[in-house]
């Protein structure tokens, strides 16, 4: 499922899905808390399209950590993100910004969508640092509240 375009890649949109946290888990009643308001842990399933070409569905773990990073704003773990919009509350998301790469190249983004406690659509339009103009779904289901093993 790579699919290799610099900073901003549908494979990134899928990793973003997956590291839509990775940080530190919080208290169990804070994420509890923030889990009501936004989406839920579990087991999730992820589709990417890049433009209209599907490119790849995955599975995922999300875990309280990941809620709060889904919370602030999607975040790859190999990016800087900075969104001068962010919102993410009352069932819709609207992040605009930059991607920062290790390398300093920084590409623009903007990301609108929806979600409910076990669903979202995120629709990921920018360019890459070469000024290509890209466009992204990302499209996740929560279909278990526990995750698999793996």
């Amino acid at each position: 499922m790579r699919l290799f375009v610099p900073v901003l890649t549908a494979a990134s949109l899928a990793g973003a899905a997956l590291t839509v946290g990775l940080v530190a888990a919080g208290a169990a009643n804070s994420a509890a808390a923030t889990q009501a308001e936004t989406i839920l842990t579990g087991q999730w399933e992820y589709n990417t399209r890049f433009g209209p070409i599907p490119v790849g569905s995955d599975q995922h773990c999300l875990k309280p950590a990941d809620v709060e990073n889904f919370n602030r704003g999607i975040c790859l773990k190999r990016y800087t993100c900075d969104y001068e919009t962010r919102v993410v509350r009352d069932g819709k998301i609207d992040l605009k910004g930059t991607w920062t790469d290790k390398k300093g190249r920084v590409a623009p983004v903007t990301a609108k969508g929806s979600y409910t406690p076990e669903s979202f659509r995120l629709n990921v339009t920018g360019k890459t640092v070469n000024g290509i103009p890209m466009m992204a779904t990302l499209q996740a289901k929560r279909i278990s509240p526990v995750c698999t093993a793996g």
